[in-house]
């Protein structure tokens, strides 16, 4: 099942009342992986980088790396989604929760659930390279609950599963199978998209990044491709009504999917997540198109600041 017909975005105000203890808990047994995330207890305070601005002015170009993103921008397009998908700007590959939404248990730094194989093919990659994990016994039982797109979780069992997660979460190969999951899936298609419009700003492809990984990629009328072709066909090619007015058609199109999607099963929960698109659209209106950092955003009623 594509994502777009199984995404759920608003695991950040379902889970709010509970995220403190828990959450906050796993986060001290969390490392950081890469460029991915920072864990607050073990690592200095990042100094910002110079802005592309500044860079601009002082007659350099900043480093552009895989996406048409600086590692900076692609860092802080990760702490915004992480931001969307679980209220704090660190990445949460240990998550595991049942938010009780029909699709299973909802694990991981982009949410892999258990009734539609997203989960499993993170577990069969992660099998691949490291054969005796915690999770390599379930795989029989996600097999079956993908093949039935089934929101039962008795059979893994739920309690022995989400432990088995988070035990693995603290391997820095499990972790890596998440990133490569997430830009094989979510990343890169959206910077394809990205590419093929043209668009050249930080913002516009953090949006579709976003979009990406909650819409998915397939050819719904949900997904993000078809996103885009009404925006297209409402405004024109960005580059005949220009990047910054198409953006704003974009999050125009993109909240009227929210409020009015094809997909029944995800209407109630896809409402609750507007504002995902409105924090983006505060960032446009504040100029800051390139993702300068740092900055603060607010999302569902709280602050965050973006490194």
């Amino acid at each position: 099942m594509d994502r777009s017909t199984s995404r759920r975005s608003t695991r950040n105000t379902t889970r709010a009342v509970t995220a403190g203890t828990a959450l906050a808990a796993f986060l001290l047994s969390t490392a950081a992986c890469g460029a991915w995330a920072v864990d607050p207890a073990q690592a200095a305070p990042e100094q910002p980088a110079a802005p592309a601005a500044a860079a601009r002015q002082a007659g350099t170009t900043p480093r552009v790396t895989a996406g048409g993103l600086t590692p900076d921008q692609r860092r802080r397009a990760d702490q915004l989604v992480s931001v969307f998908e679980n209220s704090t700007t660190t990445i949460q590959y240990g998550y595991a929760e049942n938010i009780n939404d029909g699709r299973g248990v909802t694990a991981g730094r982009a949410g892999f659930t258990t009734n539609d194989g997203d989960a499993l093919k993170v577990v069969r990659a992660y099998t691949a390279v490291a054969p005796d994990n915690p999770l390599a016994r379930f795989i029989p039982e996600l097999e079956r609950l993908a093949a039935a797109g089934s929101g039962d979780t008795g059979g893994l069992p739920e309690a022995d599963y989400i432990a088995a997660w988070q035990q693995a979460a603290q391997d820095p190969a499990f972790r890596q199978v998440q990133d490569d999951q997430v830009d094989q899936r979510y990343f890169t298609p959206a910077m394809d998209q990205a590419d093929r419009l043209g668009l050249t700003t930080a913002l516009a492809r953090a949006e579709l990044y976003d979009a990406s990984i909650q819409h998915g990629n397939g050819g719904e009328y949900d997904a993000l491709p078809a996103l885009i072709g009404r925006t297209t066909a409402k405004v024109g090619a960005p580059s005949a009504a220009g990047e910054r007015a198409w953006l704003d058609a974009f999050f125009d199109v993109r909240i009227d999917d929210l409020n009015n999607p094809a997909n029944s099963s995800t209407a109630e929960e896809w409402r609750k997540s507007v504002d995902r698109v409105e924090c983006l659209r505060r960032i446009a209106a504040t100029g800051n198109y390139d993702l300068d950092g740092p900055f603060t955003i607010t999302a569902y009623g709280s602050g965050y600041t973006i490194g």
